[in-house]
């Protein structure tokens, strides 16, 4: 007789918070916020009471902008956030406990800022300490929490509420374990007028305008995860028992945008993803949460793909004190937004991406009654916010168990990425308008001057 196999260890469980309000978001620069200005978007936040606030990636940015940052600069950023009045993030904590909100807690992954460097993977140096770091700025006692404090990343899982009310939040860790670039991203070299990110965002549109990552060995290899936290990760979606399962990645995994850091720029390892999502349990819904761009959009992984027979969505939120509309972008944030757009979810609504500051939510409607086979009411609804809490992009109601966030496997190859030789064709016509050009100058100077003189030459005979 076969042993039954435990479920995976949950890292944390809030099973008396039935969450009718998650809040998340990205990328808070502790230098944007100025003092006394408004608004500061964690009053936004604030106002709607969330029960939980998920951070999706980059909770700080230190002031070295170039190499890799000490552990001391990243210390002192997140003793600025829980301590300094004017940034509003320690307000934000004390209206949360005196108001009663925010019961299940903060929970978070980082990203490459927080990890200590742009673009940084498992190259970075001294990853313990950056970690022990982080956990520290979220409360994490090394006592209580050894796994955390000894697993080789800042992967994590969380639990909200009861069956059939339960919301799982899976927190993935795209920064510790994931190897270079197919072109290593030169982002946090000393590149004057900060170039580096620049020419970073121009190598991996190459890389994928060419697909690089079908043809080289090294690159079509290259991880994002580990073995360990690849098989962490089934556990927690092929056991789960809970209706709603988040996924929280700090970088994108269906843009189509090639100039970004993405799971697209690992075409394997995304495909690997995308089938352990698909693999979740029917009329259970998976949802994607990222951060990382400095915009906020509405992504669609059926987009594209014929007689799709469902979808998994994700929702980027990103960021909190800063958007691409700032340098370094700019006004070319727009139209870059503009060019790759085929992967956005669309409602009806004439706009689907954010270019100023935002936060995400999460709203749920649980339907009235706790028959776990309920399935008329219960609905969700995920929205990019304002710095004031304006609502301005949201995926409008999902009915919790109408919503199929499940494809066919021979699908998921279809779900259009970055990778796809967008610039072959170019390459080629300029190739062939160069070799055009060579013939051309080799006709000029040796067949038609030859013609020239003989005809000159044939005058002069009959003169």
């Amino acid at each position: 007789m076969s042993q039954v196999q435990e479920p995976p260890k949950i890292d944390a469980e809030y099973p008396d918070v039935t969450v009718h309000r998650l809040a998340f978001g990205s990328c808070h620069r502790n230098k944007a916020v100025k003092p006394n200005q408004q608004p500061i978007i964690w009053d936004a936040i604030s106002l709607l009471k969330p029960d939980a606030f998920l951070w999706t990636g980059d909770t700080i940015y230190t002031a070295q902008k170039t190499g890799v940052s000490p552990i001391e600069l990243l210390q002192y950023e997140y003793d600025q956030m829980l301590h300094n009045d004017t940034l509003g993030y320690k307000t934000f904590l004390e209206k949360a406990q005196a108001e009663g909100f925010l019961k299940g807690g903060i929970h978070a992954t980082w990203d490459d800022h927080d990890y200590g460097g742009n673009d940084y993977g498992m190259e970075m140096p001294d990853r313990q300490e950056r970690q022990n770091a982080f956990l520290d700025f979220l409360g994490v006692d090394p006592k209580e929490d050894e796994n955390r404090r000894q697993r080789h990343g800042v992967y994590y899982s969380v639990t909200f509420g009861k069956v059939p009310r339960k919301v799982k939040v899976i927190f993935l860790d795209t920064r510790s374990s994931r190897s270079q670039y197919c072109i290593p991203s030169v982002g946090a070299m000393p590149i004057p007028f900060g170039l580096g990110s620049v020419v970073s965002c121009i190598t991996r549109w190459i890389t994928a305008g060419f697909r690089l990552q079908e043809y080289i060995p090294k690159c079509r290899d290259a991880k994002v995860l580990d073995e360990v936290q690849w098989k962490w990760l089934e556990g927690q979606l092929l056991d789960t028992d809970a209706q709603i399962n988040l996924v929280v990645s700090s970088i994108q995994v269906l843009t189509t945008n090639p100039m970004f850091e993405t799971w697209g720029q690992f075409p394997q390892e995304r495909k690997r993803l995308l089938g352990l999502l698909n693999s979740v349990e029917e009329q259970k819904s998976v949802v994607l949460l990222s951060g990382d761009v400095h915009h906020g959009e509405i992504l669609d992984s059926s987009v594209g793909v014929k007689r799709s027979m469902g979808r998994t969505i994700e929702v980027t939120s990103s960021g909190l004190t800063h958007s691409c509309i700032d340098p370094f972008y700019g006004s070319l944030c727009e139209p870059i937004l503009n060019k790759w757009s085929r992967h956005r979810y669309r409602n009806g609504s004439k706009r689907n991406y954010v270019t100023g500051k935002n936060f995400g939510t999460v709203d749920i409607q649980w339907a009235d009654s706790n028959v776990a086979d309920d399935k008329t009411q219960s609905e969700m609804k995920i929205s990019v916010h304002d710095d004031v809490g304006n609502p301005l992009i949201s995926t409008g109601s999902l009915p919790l168990w109408a919503y199929e966030s499940h494809f066919s496997p021979g699908q998921i190859s279809h779900v259009l990425g970055p990778v796809d030789g967008h610039l072959i064709p170019l390459f080629i016509r300029v190739i062939f308008a160069l070799f055009l050009m060579v013939v051309s100058f080799y006709l000029r100077k040796n067949v038609f001057s030859k013609l020239l003189n003989d005809v000159g030459k044939g005058k002069e005979k009959q003169e």
